[in-house]
């Protein structure tokens, strides 16, 4: 393995790509497709190599199942547009996935050393960046807008500035989606550092996963990714006792969320829970819109509304309610339950495509769950752990159709892929080097 060869630069391209995604979050929607083009272009220059895993598999063909009735949802939909596009970047980004694991797969022993490489110093530099913005009000953030104007003249409304020009505040939004990114990059990261050949770098990467997923616990301002992280560190210690009593209960969760999401809600919003004073605003607000979204789910139970349809259906139905008195609700302190997403994946989809797109849906996650039982016992764990942070995270936040959301997850199972690979080569050495010393 040497500097400056093509595997070397492969890492440099990796590392930057994940460093440009931590500054701008967003931008995990260009790096996707770029991402599919490279693994479309690496097919090509070496097309007799066997690759996993294979299209034909059960989870991505639910994923296609799921996004063809998304696609259908068009017919009936009043953003006809959004439910055409979005489920045909699903499908993109399904496929640049897709791909770029086949080519993880078949990756030399050199080209995975230096993917892990340049992703875990990514990663070091992302959690130490976002752990630095969080204690410090965003400082590196204002201290750019400030010197860069122009950088904020689209995002006007999130930024405060002052009568000499300097950014005095800046809104958490994107720092929200930098920490959910992070969180989900958690067990990618685990992988690598814990089989990166480099002592310097691994307690370096230690330090700063320990650092940074503790501010974001501790200190963080997106509640969302606070209970998705906490919850799977939980999974992934329970899964080191027990690792098929950790898939059975996760199977049953999963199944649980996605087919009662709808009286769930409903059972939370008659709990009161939005007049609860101890709960912070935004879950009490969130358990008034999970309400307002399961009775609408009921207008049209079995096919939606349509996909990403909510903001236009939800603005149609608002009026409508309004006029019927009899179904007025006491909504505590908020005006309103109408929203353009549920911030909760399960309901949206409920609403959205209705029990034909649950069924779907749960199908993608237990074709998840099968495949993640047939990981070497090392890596389920953290898949598992992986697994379960991913179905927090969309339980309490973002649309399953925000194109930065679909392609940050992509990208982390990328990572976990290359993590994986990386393990495969190190496991590999430690039996060669015990069969010499034999």
């Amino acid at each position: 393995m040497h500097a400056f060869s093509r595997e070397w630069w492969l890492g440099i391209v990796t590392g930057t790509l994940l460093i440009v995604t931590f500054v701008g979050p967003r931008t995990t929607t260009a790096i996707m497709l770029i991402v599919l083009l490279a693994a479309l272009a690496e097919r090509v220059v070496r097309p007799s190599l066997s690759r996993r895993p294979e299209f034909t598999n059960s989870l991505v063909l639910s994923i296609a199942a799921f996004a063809a009735w998304a696609l259908v949802s068009a017919i009936w939909s009043p953003a006809p547009w959004n439910s055409l596009l979005k489920p045909v970047f699903l499908m993109l980004a399904a496929t640049g996935v897709c791909f770029a694991i086949r080519s993880v797969s078949v990756a030399s022993k050199a080209e995975a050393h230096y993917l892990g490489e340049g992703a875990l110093t990514a990663l070091i530099i992302g959690y130490l960046l976002v752990a630095i913005e969080i204690l410090s009000d965003q400082i590196i953030t204002r201290t750019i807008l400030t010197a860069f104007p122009d950088l904020y003249a689209n995002i006007q409304k999130h930024v405060t500035v002052a009568a000499d020009g300097t950014v005095e505040r800046v809104t958490v939004a994107n720092l929200n989606r930098r920490m959910a990114f992070l969180v989900w990059l958690f067990w990618p990261m685990t992988l690598l550092l814990l089989n990166d050949p480099s002592k310097i770098r691994r307690w370096v990467a230690i330090a700063a996963l320990g650092f940074g997923a503790s501010v974001i616990i501790i200190f963080g301002s997106h509640q969302s990714s606070q209970i998705a992280l906490a919850g799977g560190i939980v999974v992934f210690g329970i899964a080191w006792l027990s690792q098929r009593a950790t898939r059975v209960a996760i199977v049953g969760m999963w199944c649980a969320a996605v087919l009662l999401a709808v009286p769930m809600a409903l059972l939370i919003f008659q709990t009161d829970l939005h007049k609860a004073d101890w709960l912070f605003k935004s879950a009490r607000h969130r358990v008034v819109i999970w309400g307002t979204a399961a009775e609408e789910v009921m207008t049209s139970p079995l096919i939606g509304v349509g996909a990403d349809a909510t903001k236009k259906a939800m603005k149609k139905s608002a009026p409508e309610r309004r006029r019927n008195r009899h179904k007025k609700r006491d909504l505590g302190q908020f005006e309103s339950g109408y929203a353009n997403h549920a911030h909760n994946v399960y309901l949206q989809v409920w609403y959205e495509l209705g029990a034909l797109g649950a069924l779907l849906f749960l199908a993608i996650g237990l074709m998840a769950l099968r495949i993640i039982s047939g990981l070497t016992e090392s890596l389920r764990p953290a898949a598992l752990a992986m697994f379960a942070t991913t179905s927090l995270l969309i339980a309490f936040s973002y649309s399953i159709w925000q194109t930065w959301f679909i392609s940050a997850f992509g990208l982390s199972l990328v990572i976990f892929a290359i993590a994986a690979r990386k393990r495969h080569f190190r496991i590999a050495d430690e039996a060669s080097n015990q069969g010499r010393s034999a």
